[in-house]
């Protein structure tokens, strides 16, 4: 529900991202890289703790629980009316911080409504010391991404030349008319930094080897480094391929949806279903563990 609920809120608020000046005036940009670490991290910390919590408490949903949720509602809204009015608001540090404030506490809202009050201060209080650990890994992340950033053009050079390739194997009108914008019908994109995939794939990277970190004694090493290259190549495809259905849709469907999926948090849930599909076919594989799909196919002689 939560999924659900978080992709229709990202939606809402990713359709008026370009208008008003928003993603660099507002510097609502930033939610980007911070999205993609946080649920990249949540991801992993559900794989790692999973039997944990399914033995957390059940706790019933209350009446103020309902009402955070209808708050979550009301601010989306307010939001979204402040998206399509910012461009009457001057921009200023006080301004910026209100707007980020409204954001925030949106999404908190949505977290508390969902979960309620009172599974997430018993989910904070047994899981302390793990929490503080993945927000050691996250801090770490967000500061090696400047670095990391540096890297997109090769990486956005690779996505432009093989969706290029896919659009003509299916016969798609598609034209390349400047060295990095793809044009498919009317629709036209730049194929920059947020198409790179650049970001997911040193995320999967960094999460892969501080899930092996963590699982050192149990994970087998050979295993570990064998599937290492295949896994970070098919987050690396999987990057080609969102991009290909956004322009897909924006060519054949509608530029708005295409341009409102363009900056929300669609391309991270293409990841998350990639990164969930490939621990669950191949974690137990790599602690050594006989009994799953993995090891009947490729049994540890084969190797």
């Amino acid at each position: 529900l939560f999924v659900v609920l978080f992709i229709g809120f990202s939606f809402i608020i990713g359709t008026k991202l370009y208008s008003n000046d928003l993603l660099s005036g507002w510097k609502i940009e930033i939610y980007g890289r911070i999205g993609y670490i946080l649920l990249f991290s949540l991801a992993g910390f559900i794989l790692l703790y999973r039997e944990r919590l399914l033995k957390l408490a059940y706790f019933k949903h209350k009446t103020r629980d309902y009402l955070i949720f209808v708050l979550s509602i009301i601010l989306l809204i307010c939001f979204y009316i402040f998206e399509i009015k910012a461009g009457n608001f001057e921009i200023t540090p006080v301004s910026i911080l209100l707007m980020h404030s409204l954001l925030i506490l949106t999404m908190l809202a949505l977290v508390f409504g969902v979960f309620g009050t009172g599974f997430i201060a018993n989910f904070i209080k047994s899981f302390k010391r793990e929490i503080f650990y993945f927000l050691i890994f996250g801090i770490i992340m967000a500061l090696l991404m400047k670095w990391v950033w540096s890297l997109w053009p090769f990486f956005s050079f690779l996505v432009l030349k093989i969706n290029a390739f896919l659009f003509s194997l299916i016969g798609a009108d598609y034209q390349i008319t400047q060295t990095d914008i793809i044009r498919v019908r009317s629709f036209a994109a730049r194929i920059g930094e947020a198409c790179s995939g650049v970001y997911s794939i040193f995320l999967f990277t960094a999460l892969y080897l501080f899930i092996v970190f963590l699982d050192w004694r149990k994970i087998n090493k050979k295993k570990a480094a064998l599937l290492f290259i295949p896994a970070v190549t098919g987050a690396f495809l999987v990057n080609v391929f969102r991009v290909f259905s956004l322009f897909i849709i924006g060519g054949y469907f509608s530029e708005e949806l295409a341009m409102g999926m363009y900056h929300s948090y669609t391309g991270m849930i293409f990841f998350l279903i990639y990164f969930a599909i490939f621990w669950v076919l191949f974690y137990k594989w790599m602690k050594n563990e006989k009994n799953n799909f993995i090891s009947r196919i490729f049994p540890e002689d084969s190797l």
